[in-house]
């Protein structure tokens, strides 16, 4: 499938002009003189966080010369049902479903389904009052509950899946344990060796997750569904555990092409040799036969691609060896593949950069973008790491932090 350039997303957003966005509590979009005081809407997504949006929304009403939401309300106005008690109520941090929406000209696209979180009027001594709410995706519903479980011959992928199935009899009959499905990279499960023993103790499942998932330099993040997609998981909203340079079924290779000068609003990359590694050895112990694993992976191994045409670069700067010990591995195959993991990640932190673009709805944390006209080092494909979406006075802004991940020759930079 060929990568849309932005000229061609132009073509479907009608031109990029009049950007919208929706905030819907409970299925329920804001009423419109509520919707009018909001000025400004900002998104952010994560790798390393949790999902978070944030309104501002004006507090004052000029004409009753009263604080509209926040700061006029009585005891009673909080216990009523009157208009100026669903105000007083309707941003109240609880666990009401809130999904924002955002795109142009009435094609608008899912940001984020959460909750509210943070209620933080303003009462300035000069210009209006002001009231700011935050809310965070449902990534912070998953800490509600210690697990303690445990696996045998099973792979990490594996595993992943199936704390995505198991059910908790004490949250009423037939839960599930964690609240959304758990998809993983079936190319990237059929790489992983099992382990005789795996045990989950006293720990809330999203944190167990992303520690085996640090182990093998994989991601976990939160993906909207596709109802066009196979896989019935895929198409709810759902959990990614895997590697950030695999394929999930029916996930394109890149989301857009950006160039620098022509959709590109700016780009600063950087490119470091600092904490580059050669080579690494993880060692362990055989269980079965009683002796010492060791197993060392250099840079030239087959399956280290990312980004191999700067490996010229970390010879010439001498990177050094590492030697890992403090990863509990029990045969060379579980030892090699936490090797090529920790190599892996330090190549991919190699060259890291910050972008903006005009808003693109789509563009989110787990993506990859096609970066050109910036040279052969700078140019090529990026992971995106995280993206702050801005809706106000100043239009609608994609901003997106990425770290290039080239499998492969690079052709054609300029």
């Amino acid at each position: 499938m060929a990568i849309p350039s932005l000229a061609d997303e132009s073509v479907a957003q009608h031109g990029f002009y009049v950007p919208q966005f929706e905030v819907r509590i409970e299925g329920v979009g804001l009423p419109r003189d509520v919707l009018r005081d909001v000025s400004q809407l900002t998104y952010r997504d994560s790798l390393r966080e949790i999902d978070g949006f944030e309104l501002t929304v004006n507090n004052w009403d000029a004409g009753t010369r009263a604080f509209k939401y926040v700061g006029s309300e009585t005891a009673a106005d909080l216990q009523g049902g009157g208009a100026r008690g669903q105000n007083a109520r309707l941003f109240d941090p609880c666990n009401k479903e809130v999904e924002v929406r955002a795109g142009y000209r009435g094609d608008l696209r899912t940001l984020v389904r959460g909750t509210f979180t943070t209620l933080e009027p303003n009462f300035p001594s000069s210009g209006p009052p002001t009231l700011t709410v935050r809310g965070l995706n449902a990534l912070h519903k998953l800490r509600r509950k210690q697990y303690s479980t445990n696996w045998t011959d099973k792979r990490d992928s594996e595993i992943a899946k199936e704390i995505g199935r198991l059910s908790d009899p004490k949250l009423g009959k037939q839960q599930k344990r964690f609240p959304m499905p758990i998809v993983v990279s079936d190319e990237a499960q059929g790489q992983e060796s099992p382990f005789p023993y795996v045990a989950q103790v006293n720990q809330y499942d999203i944190d167990f997750l992303f520690l085996r998932a640090r182990r093998l330099g994989y991601v976990v993040s939160i993906r909207e569904g596709d109802a066009k997609a196979k896989d019935p998981d895929r198409r709810k909203t759902h959990l990614y555990f895997g590697p950030s340079d695999g394929r999930t079924p029916g996930a394109r290779e890149a989301l857009f092409r950006l160039r620098w000068g022509a959709s590109l609003l700016d780009f600063k990359p950087t490119l470091t040799t600092a904490n580059q590694i050669k080579s690494v050895t993880v060692k362990g112990w055989d269980r079965t036969r009683k002796k010492e694993i060791a197993q060392t992976v250099s840079l030239g191994d087959k399956e280290l691609a990312v980004n191999k045409d700067l490996h010229k670069l970390l010879d010439d700067c001498d990177p050094r060896e590492e030697i890992v010990v403090e990863k509990p591995v029990h045969t060379k195959e579980e030892a090699r593949k936490v090797a090529i993991g920790v190599l892996k990640d330090r190549q991919k932190e190699m060259v890291k950069a910050s972008a903006s673009c005009v808003g693109l709805p789509t563009l989110c944390a787990g993506c990859k973008v096609e970066i050109e006209g910036l040279g052969a080092r700078f140019s090529g494909t990026y992971y995106v790491l995280g993206t702050t979406h801005s809706l106000g006075e100043g239009g609608y802004i994609t901003r997106f932090d990425a770290r290039r991940e080239v499998t492969g020759a690079l052709e054609g930079a300029q």
